[in-house]
Order: C-alpha cells, then structure tokens, then sequence
C-alpha cells in the first residue's frame, strides 16, 4: 500500500486512487486558530483572524510599534478569509476592543494592532470562568508537598 506523509494512499472502495495534485491539495498547510479565542471574538472567523494577528504580531521586532502592515490580500494568504469576512471578523474584534485600526499614508492603507492587555484581561475574565476554583489552589508550596 503507497503512503504519503505517514497516511495510507488505499482507494476507498469503488474509487480510484487519487492524484498527486489532488494529494497535495488536501495535505495542503493547514490554517488553525486559538480555540479560547471564539468566545473572545464572538466566533470562528475572528477567533481565525485574532489568531492570524497575534502571530504576525509576534514575528515583529521587539522595538516595533506593534501595528501589522498587511494588505488585503496578504490576510487572505493568511487566514483564507475573503474581504468580506475579514471586514466582518475585525468589526467583531473592535468592537470588543481586541484590535485597533489606522489608516496611514496615501493612498491609505490600513493598519492593525492586537490589544494585548484587552486581550490578556478578555482571556483571565474567560478562564475564571471556566476554571472556577483553579485559581485559589496554593502553588506556592511546591512539588514536595
């Protein structure tokens, strides 16, 4: 039996075996998103972008202002959202005060930055909540008791 990438290449039955360009299609780069952040966000699609943007955030030089500088087209490679639910996903993250938006230069462009501290508040606030009583468990004494 062939094997791509560890998975078996056995055809279902009744099928033929599928092509490598249809192969390479489905094993193509998977996009993920932070699960904690679909409640944060108000669902999927901005949980997928405010993943996108704290990653890009996190690529920036430790002296940056923070501000992403992506286009359109450059959030799409990223997330696979259209413009549309990129436009729907950030008024969902601004709106709960996750992100922040400028537009510079001419012709303007639009620039994004991530929240952090709104983000870390948002995050505490949802795991509290969650987690009810994780929190007043003393770690202070260590492993050995």
């Amino acid at each position: 039996m062939k094997k791509l990438n560890g998975h078996n290449l056995k055809p279902l039955q009744g099928q033929r075996m599928l092509s490598p360009s249809v192969l390479l299609e489905l094993y193509d780069e998977p996009v993920s998103f932070h699960r904690s952040f679909v409640e944060l966000g108000g669902g999927v699609t901005a949980a997928l972008f405010l993943s996108c943007a704290c990653h890009e955030a996190s690529q920036l030089p430790p002296d940056s202002d923070g501000w992403l500088r992506l286009s359109t087209e450059q959030w799409r490679e990223a997330t696979c959202l259209s413009r549309t639910e990129q436009e729907t996903a950030r008024r969902a993250l601004r709106d709960r005060g996750l992100i922040e938006e400028r537009r510079v230069g001419m012709p303007a462009r639009l620039e994004i930055r991530v929240d952090v501290a709104r983000l870390v508040e948002l995050l505490q606030s949802q795991a509290a909540r969650k987690y009810e009583g994780l929190e007043q468990i003393d770690y202070s004494a260590g492993a050995g008791g």
